[in-house]
């Protein structure tokens, strides 16, 4: 299965290359399994209007969310690029990541049905906010830890191998997800679910201490920290290329504001229950699995400039499907194109960032991407503003226009950064 999957390049280099594209994917598959019980686009959203019953709290998922993921990065990035070997650092800020799940897990469980839903929804956005910022800490050494030890032309499939696998078993989350709400009283029903999630992510840690680091990393040349920020300007004003690919970005994260009303959308104007979730859950897993049996290869065949296209047309087919559908059947393909947008940037949006910078850059490219396009995601709360006032419509009219200019940046302004500068096949890879 894993030759073919990735073919000769994996067949022929067995040892460590081998080793550690097998604990990528395990961790992947784990990570994603575990984190589709509590899935982002439709379990968080359904469980935050259960305690708040606000439409601007809903609004509020994605941007907390990508705020609190986004923007410490930077702070972590000058840091982690002077280390020649990232991995002890690496375990110990993963391993502080699942923490802020599993007391989501005990707020379930003990507290929830207790509290005022404004307390219980201020404490419920305090711990989810911080598992996003325990998960930007430790993004950019993760991100350049896979740079490092994966060849340029096996990335994406290696990105598409995790995300296959977490769709094949988040199929099976969905199910769960659904008979849980169904069968398990609120809000016990949820503390399962966080349960589960942290006893996959545990599972995801032990395959990440399967990693091999053998050779040290180029290292940045060290500088004062408030050198280092001021440098960030320079990078944005000197870098057009880089610069368009941002200007896509930001148009992209702006409009994925529709994502957290998809599901609260679809059970308010078909009358579904919020088992209903668990359904869509499935959906987005098995689009999941469909999507990555080829975007990988695009990828690594034509570059990751055409996947990102696909990603915000594919964020436009959703947008327009939600305005138009006229059943919950022909609603599911909202969730598709949900699916290969994520699949689709899950795969391409950072690596084709590491193709636009040197290797020992890497986690500042990385960290400055989230930074600077991080905040179009706050159109999340101009979103919740506009839903009520004008209702769901007007916000995926709106984002559906912002995806389809996306695309077309993308398309027109940014150059595949493989035809400008030829690269070796295995930069950024220790192996040969």
């Amino acid at each position: 299965m894993l030759e073919w999957f990735f073919g000769p390049e994996v067949r022929e280099k067995r040892g460590v290359l081998r080793q550690n594209v097998v604990a990528n994917i395990i961790d992947g598959g784990m990570y994603a399994f575990g984190i589709s019980f509590v899935a982002i686009q439709t379990v968080i959203p359904v469980m935050v209007k259960h305690i708040s019953g606000s439409d601007f709290a809903v609004g509020l998922v994605p941007v907390l969310w990508a705020a609190g993921f986004n923007f410490p990065q930077i702070f972590i990035a000058n840091h982690a690029q002077r280390f020649p070997y990232k991995m002890r650092l690496f375990l110990r800020v993963a391993l502080v990541q699942r923490v802020p799940w599993l007391m989501l897990a005990l707020l379930s469980f003990f507290m929830l049905g207790r509290l005022s839903p404004t307390t219980g929804t201020l404490l419920f956005f305090f711990l989810f906010t911080l598992a996003a910022i325990t998960g930007s800490l430790c993004f950019p050494i993760w991100f350049d830890m896979i740079a490092k030890l994966t060849p340029v032309d096996l990335r994406g499939r290696l990105f598409a191998a995790r995300n296959l696998l977490g769709g094949i078993l988040g199929v099976f989350a969905g199910m769960v997800v659904g008979w849980a709400l169904v069968e398990i009283e609120y809000p016990l029903s949820y503390g399962v679910l966080f349960t589960l999630a942290v006893l996959f992510m545990v599972v995801s840690y032990w395959a990440l201490t399967r990693l091999s680091e053998e050779v040290a990393s180029p290292v940045a040349e060290e500088v004062h920290i408030l050198e280092y920020y001021r440098n960030l300007p320079r990078i944005l004003k000197g870098q057009k290329n880089f610069r368009n690919f941002l200007i896509s970005d930001a148009l992209l994260l702006a409009a994925t504001m529709a994502s957290a009303f998809y599901a609260v959308h679809a059970i308010q104007k078909f009358a579904l229950s919020d088992s209903s979730a668990g359904l869509f859950t499935v959906m987005i897993m098995f689009s999941t699995i469909v999507g990555n049996m080829f975007f990988g290869y695009i990828a690594d065949r034509y570059g990751h400039k055409v996947n990102l296209v696909l990603a915000a047309a594919s964020t436009a087919l959703s947008c327009f499907a939600a305005l138009l559908a006229p059943d919950q059947g022909l609603y599911l393909i909202v969730f598709v194109g949900l699916a290969f947008q994520i699949g689709l940037s899950g795969i391409s949006r950072l690596s084709i960032v590491a193709e636009l910078c040197s290797e020992e850059e890497r986690p500042t490219y990385v960290a400055l991407t989230n930074l600077v396009t991080s905040p179009f995601i706050l159109f999340g709360l101009v979103a919740a503003g506009i839903a009520g006032q004008f209702g769901y419509d007007a916000v995926f009219l709106i984002a559906g226009l912002l995806a389809v200019a996306s695309a077309l940046w993308m398309a027109i302004r940014v150059e595949e950064p493989r035809k400008i500068v030829r690269r070796p096949i295995v930069q950024s890879a220790q192996y040969e």
